[in-house]
Order: C-alpha cells, then sequence, then structure tokens
C-alpha cells in the first residue's frame, strides 16, 4: 500500500484545475520519485468523487467501481500517492470517515486549497451559470448568502455553500483525520506573483518539479461581464439535447463558455458591496476558525481577508449596447467553427467518394452505403 496518500479536497474554484493538470501532464515525472497520481483519465477522481458520497451504481453507469480502482492501483503501490477533486468536499462525515478508511494501512493526509470568499464567488456563479443555473449574479448570491452556514437554502450540489463553507468542510473531514495530518494551502490574492499557488501546493504535498513542464497546465479561466451576461440571456434558450447535462458540458461549457466566449478576455468583477461585506465577514470568521483548529497553514490566512474586488461593470449592469457588442464577436467565431469544420467534412465526402470509385462492385456498394449514411448525417 501507498505509504501517504495526499486526500485534496478542494475547495471548488480555488485554483483546482490548474494543479491538477499540472499534476496529471507530469505523472511520469512523479512516478520516478515514487509519487502515484492513479487513474486512466483525470475524470476518474470526479467519478470517485460521486462514489464517495454515495452515488449508485446505476448512475454511474459506466464508470461505477472507479473509486475501488483508484484505491486498488494506490494499494499496489510503493510509495505515496494523490487522490484529487473539488467535490469530495460535499462528502458527509460518514462518508469521509469511509473513504479514509478503505485507504487503510496509507496514512491519509488532509489536503485542502482555499481562498477569500469575495473573490472565490463570482468564480463559482460562473461555473454554475455555464452548467446547470439560470440565475443572475445578484440571485445566486442573494441564494448563497441565504444559505447560512449549517443551515439549508435554495442552492444545492457542487456550487452550494455546502461545497464552499471551510468550517463546514474541514470540520466534516477533520473527523476522519488528525489535526496534524490537515494541510490548508492558501490561494493568493490578485498581484501576486504567478507560480506562487503551485509552489504552495508542491511543498504542501512534498514533490520535486525540477523534472517538470509546468507550461503544459491549464486553468479554468473566468468569463467577462458582458460575456456573462450573454451567457445568462442565452441559457432560458436552450432545448433538446441542450438540456441534458453531459452534452450541456460540452458544448454550453466547454465550446461557447471556454472557446468562444472566455478568448473575447471580458472585464473582471466583483460581487455588489453590500454582498462583498458579508462575504468578507465569512471569511475573517473561516480565517478565525482555522487558526484555533492547529492545522498546518502553506501560504498566508490574510490571504482570506482579501476584498480586492475589480472595478469592472457588473454582470447585472451590461448594456444591451455592450451585449450586442459580445453576441457578434460570438457569432464571428462560431460562423469561423462551422466553416473550419464542414471543409473538413467536405474533404472527407471527397475521400469516400474517390476510395469508392477504386473498389469492385461489392465493395462499391458498401462504400456507397457508407457515403450515403455520412451524407445524411
Amino acid at each position: 500500500m501507498a505509504r501517504t496518500v495526499h486526500f485534496h479536497i478542494g475547495l471548488p474554484k480555488t485554483g483546482t484545475t490548474f494543479l491538477q493538470t499540472t499534476m496529471w501532464e507530469n505523472r511520469r515525472a512523479l512516478r520516478q520519485q515514487r509519487f502515484l497520481y492513479p487513474g486512466s483519465s483525470r475524470m476518474d477522481h470526479y467519478h470517485a468523487s460521486q462514489e464517495v458520497r454515495g452515488a449508485s451504481p446505476a448512475r454511474m453507469r459506466g464508470n461505477a467501481g472507479v473509486w475501488q480502482r483508484l484505491v486498488d492501483e494506490l494499494a499496489a503501490w510503493d510509495g505515496d500517492g494523490l487522490v484529487s477533486h473539488e467535490f469530495m468536499s460535499m462528502a458527509t462525515p460518514e462518508q469521509a470517515k469511509a473513504a479514509v478508511a478503505a485507504l487503510a494501512p496509507a496514512e491519509v493526509h488532509l489536503v485542502v486549497t482555499v481562498r477569500s470568499y469575495v473573490l472565490q464567488f463570482p468564480a463559482v456563479w460562473q461555473e454554475a451559470l455555464k452548467m446547470n443555473s439560470d440565475l443572475g449574479f445578484d440571485a445566486f448570491m442573494d441564494k448563497a448568502l441565504a444559505e447560512r452556514p449549517g443551515k439549508r437554502g435554495g442552492l444545492r450540489g457542487g456550487w452550494s455553500w455546502q461545497s464552499q463553507d471551510i468550517p463546514k468542510v474541514l470540520g466534516s473531514w477533520a473527523q476522519a483525520v488528525p489535526a496534524d495530518r490537515v494541510t490548508v494551502v492558501t490561494v493568493p490574492p490578485p498581484g501576486a506573483p504567478r507560480g506562487l499557488l503551485w509552489d504552495r501546493w508542491r511543498e504542501a504535498i512534498g514533490i520535486d518539479d525540477s523534472a517538470f513542464d509546468l507550461d503544459v497546465s491549464y486553468a479554468n479561466e473566468s468569463l467577462g461581464a458582458a460575456q456573462a451576461a450573454l451567457l445568462e440571456r442565452v441559457k432560458p434558450h436552450l432545448s433538446g439535447p441542450l438540456e441534458v447535462g453531459t452534452v450541456r458540458h460540452r458544448w454550453v461549457r466547454k465550446y461557447f463558455g471556454h472557446e468562444v466566449l472566455v478568448p473575447q478576455r471580458g472585464e473582471r468583477f466583483g460581487p455588489r458591496p453590500h454582498h462583498v461585506a458579508e462575504l468578507a465577514t465569512r471569511s475573517a470568521a473561516a480565517k478565525d476558525w482555522i487558526e484555533e483548529q492547529g492545522f498546518g497553514v502553506v501560504g498566508d490566512l490574510d490571504d482570506l481577508l482579501s476584498t480586492a474586488v475589480p472595478d469592472g461593470t457588473h454582470p447585472g449592469d451590461v448594456t444591451d449596447r455592450e451585449l450586442v457588442d459580445v453576441a457578434a464577436r460570438a457569432i464571428e467565431q462560431m460562423i469561423r467553427d462551422v466553416r473550419e469544420l464542414t471543409m473538413e467534412r467536405d474533404k472527407l465526402r471527397a475521400r469516400l467518394r474517390r476510395k469508392a470509385t477504386h473498389q469492385p462492385v461489392g465493395g462499391a456498394r458498401a462504400v456507397a452505403g457508407r457515403i450515403k449514411r455520412a451524407l445524411r448525417k
């Protein structure tokens, strides 16, 4: 069994995508220092988080058993290992205890990345908007803040207070792991040196990155205010297959959000002043709570007090003229994308036709059938 398993539970929107992709793309270098990031893909850790949180085999479908496969890989490993997904943050105390017990006799070290709520929630809202939420930023914040710590509110799932509440999340997992094996890593505020979060992460889990390629990772970049406002307007019009979770993830979140809107490099934004005040109060309370627990800290807990809100336009105040400009640029990008895909499709069709002319009669009929099916698509 692995000697030590570093169990990274988020929180969501604290640089997790950047950290996970950097680690995943450098798995070979990690293995050379006897450090295992298990799985056949990064998504295995997402599916594992679902099983840890009680998802049934029927819901997991083809991904059922992935948590046990990760456990088995770690059991066969002689060295250290890592499990990492931000939705582990939503585990109950009982689920956390079961997950830690499954990794025995390895010594489990809990790693939690945390950030000022003031800086975190604009990113949380955007992620919810790209997926299953139609709420505007103001309405989202009102619901999020109505969900007092320890009480259920209007938001559900990975973007609710359930996954963001630092004392609640750490309190649940600290029932499974002693305080001296819990490390809190703070996300640096805006203006900090580039790479500081990675340096803190590297220190927290004890790896050597001298042989790493640090240019292969990517971050889950944010939308600008006008771009987010456009997506908010588009969401109610999505229908048919675009309402299905996996399809929505691929085409609304990844294509329209990350490939069309993010490259526009829109103006960054923050919450309304009254929301900032409440988030700052909760961040300060979380800082005090962490200090009382005696957890290890890599970074500076004062990072949680940052209220450095960008002075860009709030998404709720974006004008129709700004929306039209963003939409026009988005449509132009999408036309170019369709053109490139159509040209590629036409090349494939021409290749099939040329192949058909050189086939024997029987083979030609088979190729003709493939061509007809392709042309109908």
